[in-house]
């Protein structure tokens, strides 16, 4: 009988095991689709980029939304968290654009000691004095190092995609634009300090990213190079990145499984710049633009333009929140948001957006329900949103005081 007994214990220990190992997942996206601060983390996991230095979001002609680092300590700051603590198989990638290899350009890295400027656990850069290779760098931070490097660099001054794996036992491959450039084994413990990973440049702000990057990705596992391809070519879906951007619930573009005013403002900061996102195309109509705003407020949140504390209703307390702001005709350019009274997508807070959001008819009439009309705009929605702009100085003011 106690044979019985014991034996009953050891599927239990194994599911125990194998609970306790580490998913291989896909550990940070970074798109950098919109112009919003910090930038979102596609992954899931909420590991945002937080930016230092002059690093500016501009709209590529080829890629879209993308960061440009000009060599001089720019960077994005990602917190640290255990998912980021990579100690066995490793995948980095990203499309980057590279002005120079007269010194070092960082892709992303998690230092160890910053004062000795030793690399731990990952770093990959490319080498400077115009060489362009790249380099995969990794140690315990205050003891072993090693390296691997690339066959080629990448070509200046145009996109091309780089990718490096490290498996557990320091095998490593690299890849330019799909292919196989590279390979060997590096020797060195890797031991992760518990310190933030930065992209485009390492803590010690001296391997600095000169150029643009675009879809920097981090997974802990090895990608073949199937995968390698398939992430080359925007598709992450096969680790629940929904259309190439956003997370898996609709509506919801920085992945924080919450669909909220974040999410609209990045919908309107991606339609503002003309550039294209499959997870925001949310009529499917091949663009980004108000129309997809439009299916965001009305479907997907169920509610009214004008309601900038989405409550779910358009009333009084919309016009406490926005009037509070203080963003009303500013003469700030593109400031506005969403919560501060950019209703109709334009990035500002003026009149139209009062007409917007009156010709909708949802003022005052409470929730709006699962099936509903619209209702036409009549005289006292256009009264209410004169006396609205009469007031605005007023409410202001009493707020202010």
């Amino acid at each position: 009988m106690m044979a019985e007994r014991k034996r009953w214990w050891v599927p239990i220990l194994i599911l125990g095991l194998l609970s306790c190992v580490a998913q291989a997942d896909l550990v940070g996206l970074w798109q950098f689709d919109a112009d919003v601060s910090p930038q979102p983390d596609a992954s899931g996991h909420g590991h945002v980029g937080e930016p230092g230095g002059d690093v500016a979001w501009v709209n590529d002609p080829e890629r879209g939304g993308v960061m440009e680092f000009d060599g001089d300590a720019d960077y994005l700051e990602v917190e640290d968290t255990d998912l980021l603590s990579i100690e066995g198989d490793i995948t980095i990638a990203a499309w980057v654009n590279i002005n120079s290899f007269a010194s070092w350009n960082s892709i992303i890295s998690k230092t160890g000691d910053v004062e000795t400027n030793k690399p731990a656990p990952f770093d990959l850069y490319t080498m400077h004095q115009d060489n362009g290779v790249l380099r995969a760098y990794i140690g315990d931070g205050a003891g072993s190092l090693s390296f691997g490097d690339s066959f080629d660099p990448p070509e200046l001054e145009t996109w091309q995609h780089i990718a490096v794996t490290i498996n557990e036992d320091g095998d490593f491959f690299h890849y330019l634009n799909g292919e196989e450039n590279g390979d060997g084994f590096i020797v060195a413990d890797r031991i992760d300090n518990d310190t933030n990973v930065f992209i485009g440049s390492r803590a010690d702000f001296v391997t600095n990213m000169f150029g643009r990057m675009d879809d920097v990705a981090l997974f802990n596992e090895v990608l073949d190079m199937d995968q390698i391809n398939t992430i080359m070519a925007g598709d992450f879906t096969a680790w629940g990145v929904n259309g190439g951007g956003g997370g898996g619930t609709l509506g919801d573009f920085n992945a924080d499984d919450l669909v909220n005013a974040q999410d609209i403002d990045l919908l309107t900061a991606t339609s503002i710049a003309g550039t294209f996102n499959a997870a925001m195309d949310l009529n499917e109509d091949g663009s980004v633009n108000n129309l997809d705003r439009d299916v965001w407020v009305n479907e997907i949140k169920n509610t009214w333009f004008g309601d900038s504390n989405l409550d779910g209703e358009f009333n009084s307390a919309d016009f406490v929140t926005v009037f509070t702001a203080g963003e009303y005709e500013d003469g700030v350019a593109m400031n506005s948001t969403w919560g501060t009274g950019d209703w109709n997508g334009d990035g500002e807070f003026s009149s139209s957006d009062f007409v917007a959001a009156f010709t909708a008819g949802g003022y005052e009439m409470g929730p709006k329900p699962a099936v509903n009309a619209v209702p036409e705009p009549g005289i006292s929605m256009i009264l209410l949103s004169a006396l609205g702009l009469l007031m605005a100085p007023r409410l202001t003011g009493r707020i202010r005081a």
